[in-house]
């Protein structure tokens, strides 16, 4: 149970870090999760880093690169 209310504090950490909710809102939220203590602090600094690594493209699909040919050289 603790591990949940720690995650969904988290959660909403997130979400009011990356600008979802307006200020006042934000800063409730942040005063609330900030009560549940380093576990939830923890989750929410994990969750806004990957959250910005996925808005940069970080867990997107590459294509692999295309093997060039050798060029054969006569004898």
């Amino acid at each position: 149970m603790k591990l949940m209310v720690h995650a969904l504090g988290a959660w909403f950490a997130v979400e009011a870090a990356s600008g979802r909710y307006p200020r006042p809102v934000a800063v409730g939220l942040t005063m609330l999760v900030s009560r549940l203590g380093a576990p939830a602090t923890a989750f929410a600094m994990a969750g806004y880093g990957l959250m910005r690594l996925k808005e940069a493209g970080a867990f997107e699909r590459r294509e692999a690169p295309s093997r060039r040919r050798r060029a054969v050289t006569p004898k």
